[in-house]
């Protein structure tokens, strides 16, 4: 595994991101874990996740245009993402996302920031991958609401499991990290929940 999995892992672990108890997920299944990247509230905490996605377009070679960001966790990231990228190189990437209600006052409208266009290069940032079901619904809406498609889909975590199926076949999926590594940096510090990883992938 190589050094910035590793202490992408060990902040998910030092900010209490990463929790083993007994969870429900959206799908309705039960997982020994949980990555909860709505617990992110500092300055270095945004920083840090800033970067780590950053690091991951540079890494990929993606050049966008937008960061489209679903609500709600996604507005947070696309944010930290954009002032990283600009702070780095001066990339001067622009942001969007919708809201969850169309606002029917001021500007109004479903979206804010930078409205995307059919020429722009977009990218979809959010937290974590479980099913794709989420991934899916905002690809949709920016296809009937904008008639646009997004490039590639970043995320911090890939939780899918083995045998999952892929909603998103056919899209351009990267993450920081996948379950294989958090169980691989488990294997020599906590065997318990390395296997319970391992098992949940499995499954």
């Amino acid at each position: 595994m190589n050094e910035n999995k590793t202490k992408f892992i060990q902040f998910l672990i030092e900010q209490n991101i990463l929790k083993f108890g007994d969870f429900t997920l959206k799908s309705g299944a039960k997982s020994p874990f949980f990555i909860n990247l709505g617990d992110i509230s500092s300055g270095y905490a945004l920083d840090f996740i800033g970067r780590s996605m950053a690091d991951l377009i540079k890494s990929r070679s993606l050049k966008p245009d937008i960061l489209f960001g679903p609500p709600y966790k996604g507005i947070t990231l696309v944010t930290a993402t954009a002032t990283a990228m600009y702070n780095a190189d001066k990339s001067d990437v622009a942001i969007c996302y919708n809201r969850k209600e169309i606002k029917s006052h001021g500007e109004g409208g479903l979206f804010v920031g930078k409205i995307p266009g059919k020429k722009d290069s977009i990218i979809m940032v959010d937290d974590v991958l479980s099913t794709g079901g989420a991934k899916l619904e905002a690809l949709d809406l920016l296809k009937k609401e904008l008639g646009v498609t997004v490039d590639a889909i970043i995320v911090s975590v890939d939780r899918r499991t083995k045998n999952q199926f892929d909603e998103l076949r056919g899209q351009n999926v990267y993450s920081i990290i996948s379950l294989l590594d958090i169980a691989q940096f488990l294997q020599s510090r906590d065997l318990t929940k390395a296997k319970q990883i391992y098992d949940f992938y499995e499954a």
